[in-house]
This record gives C-alpha cells, structure tokens and sequence, in this order.
C-alpha cells in the first residue's frame, strides 16, 4: 500500500480475510436505505458526506459522492467509508474520474482515525503566518503552520533557537472579519514536543490561555474552517 497522505491522523488496522471487506460493502449496496458516508480531512477540516455505492469492476468499487467530497477525496487520494452499522471504520485507495466524477475505490482496509481522540477541531493555516516566539530573553521568527484551541505546530529556522527552555510567548497577529483592527495577543505556550529536529525544526506547543487570548484563536479557527470549506465549494 502506498503511503498516504496525512498518515500520523491513521493508524490501519487489518485488511480481514481476502475478499471480505468488499463483501461486506457490497451487502450494504443492496439495501435501499444504506447508510454509508465517505470521511476525509481537508487542511485538517473533517468533511463528511454520503456515499453512494454504484458497481464492483473487478476488485474496485465505483462510487459516487457530492462535489464537496470528491474534491476532499481528490486531494487526499484515499476516503474513510463510515457508518453506524460497520463495527470498524474502512480504509480505502481513491481514484477520481474527472470526466464522470466517479471515484474508484481499491485496497481496503479496516482503519482506525486517530483525530478522533482530538479535544479540539484543528486547522491548516495558509500563506506565510509569522509568530515571534520570546526564549527567555531572545526573539525569533517562526512560522505557523497548523492552529487548534489548544495549542500550534510552528516551523523554528534552528532547534537550537528554543534553547533549554520549556515555556514560551508567542505573538500573533489575527486579522478577524468580524473586527475592524488586527488582533494581537501574546499567549504562553509549553513545548510539548519537537516533530523533527532538523532544519526547520517543527514544534508542537500548547496554549495557557487568558480569556482573551482564548476567544481571538476561538474566533480565528471558526473563520478558517469557513475559509476552507467555501475553498472546497469553489
């Protein structure tokens, strides 16, 4: 199976005995009223539709899904097939037709998705998102790369720019659509975790809030997944 993207979010389980998956998928196309949806995460955004299960061709399964989706799935190049009647969530390769917008489904397997044990909804940020990060008495530049309620990833230039420290200030500036000036809140944040050490070094950190710096990111993480649910609409 080839490496899919996003792979830290799943963690595949077993593919079963030859055959079975398929089979199971193909009994609940012969419901009317099956209840199936396809499970992606588009910049970190779940997005979760109906899936309409068309035709086996071999050992593929032909589907069909809402433009929203398909486009989900299009980027990412694998779906997750969910329903409340499947005792496990299923993993499977995607591969888009553009001309009849059918989505071939091959080499599945049953999945767990990690992000469902997230206490809080993520976002992928966009374009160049500078925050200056205060070590103790130095200052540096890093790049904010994905934002959540609780804490951030950042891109540092050098690992060795953190020092032997474990709390940090971060400064970011939020440009809200709901107010006039630019937000600027200054939150202390703990190193939870280097993802990579090399250049650049990419960190995981976790916010202690005050009120407002809680309502700022609140208020940035509703309009970006705005942003990128109306991105996957266009």
């Amino acid at each position: 199976m080839e490496k899919m993207q996003n792979e830290e979010m799943l963690r595949l389980l077993d593919r079963g005995e030859p055959g079975e998956i398929l089979e199971l998928l193909l009994r609940f196309s012969q419901h009317t009223s099956y209840n199936l949806n396809f499970f992606n995460y588009y910049k970190e955004v779940p997005i979760s539709s109906s899936a309409e299960l068309l035709y086996l061709f071999g050992d593929t399964l032909i589907c069909r899904s809402n433009p929203t989706q398909t486009r989900a799935i299009k980027a990412s190049r694998y779906t997750i097939i969910r329903s409340p009647d499947l005792k496990q969530d299923i993993y499977a390769t995607a591969d888009l037709c553009e001309e009849t917008g059918e989505i071939t489904l091959s080499d599945f397997s049953y999945v767990e998705v990690l992000p469902d044990r997230r206490t809080s909804l993520r976002v992928k940020i966009g374009g160049l998102f500078q925050v200056a990060v205060e070590a103790g008495a130095d200052r540096f530049i890093a790049k904010l790369t994905d934002l959540s309620l609780g804490g951030c990833a950042l891109d540092v230039p050098e690992k060795a720019l953190m020092g032997s420290y474990s709390y940090f200030y971060l400064n970011m500036t939020f440009y809200l659509k709901s107010r006039a000036e630019p937000q600027k809140i200054r939150v202390l944040s703990r190193l939870l975790r280097f993802e990579n050490k090399s250049a650049p070094c990419r960190c995981i950190m976790l916010f202690e809030h005050d009120i407002r710096t809680e309502d700022v990111i609140g208020m940035y993480i509703a309009q970006r997944q705005a942003e990128i649910i109306r991105e996957l609409k266009e």
